[in-house]
């Protein structure tokens, strides 16, 4: 997850900056919306890889349960189940 966030965080820096040059914004000002947007966009990113995360857990309970209620029924059912 850290990774994720400051990934986040270094394109959100790069885009506020950039857009900061496109409107003519001053040092200050460009750095504030560059350290605003980085913020937000940071946030954004550990929000989504926490909801990624919790997906993926649960799609890999799902095929764990599958994989288990196969194991215990007979031999040929077991094939059936898994598909």
């Amino acid at each position: 997850m850290r990774k994720f966030m400051i990934t986040g965080i270094l394109v959100g820096f790069v885009v506020g900056g950039s857009l900061g040059l496109l409107q003519g914004a001053g040092g200050g000002e460009l750095f504030w919306r560059a350290a605003v947007s980085s913020a937000v966009l940071g946030l954004l990113m550990r929000w989504w890889w926490r909801i990624w995360r919790r997906s993926l857990h649960e799609a890999q309970q799902k095929r764990l349960q599958a994989m288990t209620e196969a194991m215990s029924k007979l031999p040929h059912e077991a094939d059936r189940a898994l598909k």
